[in-house]
């Protein structure tokens, strides 16, 4: 099940890559700008499901970047948009299989959100620890999906179809549907709807030192910093 949505997550993203690079074009969070502000001109970034490359629009042109996703029309979009800047297709799961390390600041923005069950999500956030410096910071961000009563209905429906045997998802997981400018449904969409326990637990689990933990209007943010080094 674990492989299926992974390959629906890649093929949403090819599908819809044109019209989400044109609605990641807007304003940013300013959550971003907080963040992007605080890093030293020296920072070596590795901006993980970088998409369009939507955060540099934040980021000082003295910082090394380096942006990945497993998207290739996204990373090609990405290059064009920031065409001084350094893109690569890659993913997030195969970490090892990048060179680099030693990064000061891993961005990882709404993208665990796209990755089923516990123990892919600590794959993940077990490589991204080996990628980072020493001390180092680990920056995610997950859409706050219990917040929408939309989506907070459906994943309570989703909870008693789990009991009931008659969904296959995991606990807290949904499919529904991404919709063009025009209200079309072009692609189906998996995410996992984080609570703030379980991102705790999460971090708990890797050995990350929780600096910040906080919700707001969309989102939950957490700010780790590397101690397994």
């Amino acid at each position: 099940m674990a492989d299926k949505l992974l390959a629906l997550v890649k093929r949403n993203y090819e599908e819809i890559a044109v019209e989400f690079n044109s609605t990641r074009k807007k304003e940013v969070w300013p959550k971003m700008r907080e963040l992007a502000a605080a890093l030293p001109a020296s920072a070596n970034i590795l901006d993980l499901g970088c998409g369009n490359g939507r955060l540099l629009e934040v980021l000082s042109n003295q910082v090394k970047y380096l942006g990945i996703d497993n998207s290739e029309a996204l990373i090609k979009l990405a290059k064009i948009n920031y065409s001084q800047r350094e893109f690569r297709v890659g993913d997030i799961l195969e970490l090892d299989q990048l060179p680099e390390t030693n990064f000061t600041t891993i961005f990882c923005l709404a993208v665990l959100q796209h990755i089923p069950g516990r123990d892919l999500r600590l794959k993940a956030l077990k490589q991204m620890s080996a990628k980072l410096a020493p001390s180092g910071q680990l920056i995610i961000s997950v859409w706050n999906l219990w917040q929408n009563r939309k989506y907070r209905s459906l994943l309570f429906k989703n909870y008693w179809l789990k009991i009931l045997g008659r969904n296959k998802l995991g606990f807290n997981d949904l499919l529904f549907p991404w919709k063009n400018s025009r209200g079309e449904e072009v692609s189906e969409r998996y995410y996992h709807a984080f609570t703030k326990k379980e991102l705790k637990k999460l971090a708990r689990l890797t050995g990350f030192r929780i600096i910040e933990l906080k919700r707001d209007q969309h989102n939950y943010w957490l700010i780790l910093e590397n101690k397994n080094k």
